[in-house]
């Protein structure tokens, strides 16, 4: 097709190269050098009245950034930022660029929601920020009423190869939209209040009721009024502790949790059917994130197969067995049991896993779309900078008890040329993202600590200093 301009809000113009899904979805070069594929109602009205004539989807509105803090917190904030560290609390308004990324996880999630579920691998080089993402995905998934579960994988704790392990680290993690509680006790907690969920859970079972680890356990609580045997039981369902002594007078046979051999069939099994459960008692869904992938590349071949195995099972878990690249039939069962991947068709689970760029990383472009690969680097433009200390300046006057916007004699001609000079010295490698976070918070500091000090005399030592 002919090449024609667009527009989008948060883009900017670009070229508009393919479209896809009857032309729901556009591939569009943008004039910053981006390359994305987005969906069509993203775009301005106008772009998409041109396109598709009278075929029109609800553009996307400009995001606006709203600041829930205080006084105290928002200095807390700015002593994180003096080591260019962003506090998770505030991982959503000081995230720098990430629009189109941003933009990909909250369609993971209205995948998610309205679908059944999703997969995301986030790839890039140290530093790039895959951490600070994997908190932006949490706290947009609590907003959108998930429940979260998170952990980041080592070699010793947490390997790769160790589903029970990574298991472990997950559930008892959860995080919840209407609780500071953590852990599965919660969830257990509310489908016990909820007798039709558990017998709606139970009916969906693949397995006979007593051989399923989540449905056998909710069936021995149900006539169980013991709080220690409820805590036992939480344990021994979040692989922590063996099945206890108190646990074993409501719950006198538990299925076996296996720790060893292949077991990734087992704990996706398991990750799944928490997602159901989820589903039924009212939230949304679970997403599962796991950072710190690339641990990945110091196993040996052995350990590397068992690591995939689980990521696979949890890919098929999320997308279903008609995924199109990974074959449940290659994921092994154990030696002693048979487990399904997923514990239902319709299970509502966003997988999203990060890792670094490597030669030897998880060969996660054959296993994804490559609509389901997230690619982080350190192309800023200016536009991301400018935003990013816009924000930074608002929590700064918040910090310092003064109005915003500052008085424009003193912070006027910094607030419009600083940022240039750092989105420069970024592009040029002058500087890394975190030196950047921390010289934008000195920035705002200087004009307001010495009054004297003349904005002119700070942006060229800025100059001098950045060499830009």
């Amino acid at each position: 097709m002919e090449a024609r301009t667009v527009y989008h809000p948060q883009f900017g113009a670009g070229r508009l190269l393919k479209t896809y899904m009857g032309g729901y979805e556009w591939e569009v070069l943008f004039e910053s050098g981006r390359r994305f594929r987005l969906p069509a109602r993203e775009f301005s009205a106008e772009s998409v009245t041109e396109i598709q004539g009278n075929q029109v989807f609800a553009p996307l509105k400009a995001r606006t950034i709203q600041l829930e803090t205080d006084q105290f917190r928002a200095r807390q904030t700015l002593e994180a930022l003096r080591i260019g560290i962003v506090p998770v609390q505030d991982a959503e308004t000081l995230t720098i660029g990430l629009e189109a990324e941003r933009v990909t996880l909250d369609r993971a999630f209205d995948r998610t929601r309205e679908r059944g579920g999703d997969v995301l691998a986030v790839i890039g080089d140290y530093g790039f920020g895959k951490s600070h993402f994997i908190e932006l995905a949490a706290r947009r998934g609590l907003r959108e009423h998930f429940i979260i579960a998170a952990a980041s994988l080592d070699l010793t704790e947490v390997p790769p190869s160790k589903a029970h392990k990574v298991y472990e680290a997950l559930v008892t993690s959860l995080r919840y939209p209407d609780t500071g509680q953590r852990g599965l006790a919660p969830l257990i907690r509310k489908a016990l209040e909820d007798p039709q969920a558990i017998s709606q859970f139970i009916a969906l079972s693949p397995r006979e009721p007593q051989d399923c680890p989540l449905a056998a356990a909710l069936m021995a609580l149900q006539n169980c009024p013991n709080q220690s045997a409820f805590e036992e039981v939480v344990q021994w369902l979040s692989a922590q502790a063996k099945p206890q002594m108190e646990m074993k007078h409501c719950f006198k046979r538990p299925p076996r949790l296996y720790i060893s051999g292949e077991n990734a069939r087992q704990y996706s099994y398991l990750l799944t059917g928490i997602s159901v459960l989820a589903t039924l008692v009212g939230y949304n869904g679970l997403a599962v994130l796991i950072d710190e992938s690339e641990h990945y590349s110091l196993l040996r071949a052995t350990q590397r197969d068992k690591a995939d195995s689980f990521f696979k099972a949890m890919i098929i878990g999320a997308l279903g067995l008609h995924n199109g690249r990974v074959n449940g039939h290659d994921i092994p069962d154990h030696a002693r049991a048979e487990y399904p991947i997923s514990y239902a068709s319709d299970i509502h689970m966003l997988f999203l896993f990060a890792l670094t760029e490597s030669e030897d990383r998880m060969p996660v472009g054959t296993w994804l779309a490559p609509s389901q690969i997230v690619r982080l680097d350190d192309r800023f433009i200016e536009k991301d900078i400018r935003e990013f200390f816009t924000t930074l300046l608002r929590y700064h006057a918040l910090a310092h008890g003064y109005d915003y916007p500052p008085p424009p004699e003193r912070y006027e001609g910094i607030t419009l040329d600083a940022p240039a000079h750092l989105a420069r010295a970024l592009g040029q490698h002058r500087i890394n993202l975190r030196e950047m976070i921390r010289t934008a918070v000195t920035i705002c500091d200087l004009p307001y600590v010495h009054r004297d000090y003349l904005p002119e005399d700070l942006l060229t030592e800025l100059r001098r200093g950045l060499k830009v």
